[in-house]
C-alpha cells in the first residue's frame, strides 16, 4: 500500500461509527469487494466479508466517508481490557503463542484489524482511520496498541505511527496473507505522533468526536447483532 496525497479538491473526509444495521452493511460490502480486488479471500454470494469479532461489544468498526454517502475506507478496532471483560481480539488467533503477544497481553491493549480502502489507499484517509485506533486507545486508557498490517504495509505504521516489529510474518486470521505483528505504547505513540502534527490533530479530533456523541461506544455486556 503506497499512501497517496489527497486531491486538492476533496471533501472533507470524516468518520463515523458504525453502528446502524445499514453502515454496518456498507463495512461488511466494503470490506469484502477490498479484499477480493486482491484475491485475498474467496468469492461470496453476498458480497459481504464479516467474522464472529463482528458481533462482540469491544469491536469497533468505522466508516470514512467524504461527503454523505461516498465511503472510503473502514477499520475495526478491538479494544481489550480484562478488567471489563473485554478478552478477545484477532491477533490473538495468529500471534497468541509468541513471547511478544503475551507480554503485550499482560495489561490492555487497542488492535486495529480489517483495514480497507474503496481504492488505493490516500495518506489523508489513512491518517484519519488509524487516528480512530489511538482515539479509542486514548478513551479506554489502555497501555499498548496492536496492527497486523501486510509485510509491504509495516514501513507506513512505522514511520507515521512510531510501531515497531515485534514478531516474524504470519497469516492473519480469515486472510490469505501474511501480516507483521507491530506494537506501540500508548505512551510512546503520543511521543512520536507529537512531531508529526497530521497524525496528533487527527488522534485529538477523533476523539473529541468520540466524546461529543454523549456517551462512550457500548460498554462490556452488550451484544451486537451477528454478522450476516
Amino acid at each position: 500500500m503506497k499512501a497517496q496525497n489527497a486531491p486538492a479538491t476533496e471533501t472533507r473526509i470524516t468518520c463515523t461509527l458504525a453502528e446502524t444495521p445499514q453502515d454496518r452493511d456498507a463495512v461488511y460490502r466494503l470490506r469484502y469487494h477490498c479484499y477480493r480486488r486482491a484475491q485475498s479471500i474467496d468469492p461470496c454470494a453476498n458480497e459481504r466479508f464479516s467474522d464472529s469479532y463482528d458481533a462482540l461489544p469491544n469491536h469497533f468498526s468505522f466508516l470514512a466517508q467524504a461527503g454523505s454517502a461516498n465511503h472510503l475506507a473502514t477499520v475495526r478496532i478491538s479494544v481489550v481490557r480484562p478488567d471489563l471483560g473485554w478478552t478477545s481480539a484477532p491477533s490473538q488467533k495468529v500471534f497468541g503463542d509468541h513471547p511478544a503477544f503475551q507480554h503485550i497481553t499482560r495489561g490492555s491493549f487497542a488492535e486495529a484489524s480489517r483495514l480497507c480502502f474503496v481504492e488505493q489507499a490516500r495518506r489523508d484517509v489513512l491518517m484519519q482511520v488509524v487516528s480512530y485506533l489511538a482515539a479509542l486507545a486514548d478513551l479506554y486508557e489502555v497501555d499498548s496498541l496492536v496492527a497486523c498490517p501486510r509485510v509491504e504495509q509495516s514501513p507506513i505504521y512505522e514511520r507515521l505511527f512510531g510501531f515497531v516489529r515485534l514478531a516474524e510474518p504470519r497469516q492473519y486470521f480469515g486472510v490469505k496473507f501474511a501480516t507483521s505483528l507491530l506494537g506501540v505504547s500508548r505512551a510512546q505513540l503520543h511521543h512520536h505522533t507529537r512531531d508529526t502534527k497530521s497524525m496528533d490533530t487527527a488522534r485529538r479530533e477523533a476523539l473529541s468526536r468520540l466524546l461529543k456523541q454523549g456517551s462512550r461506544p457500548p460498554e462490556a455486556g452488550i451484544s451486537r447483532a451477528p454478522p450476516p
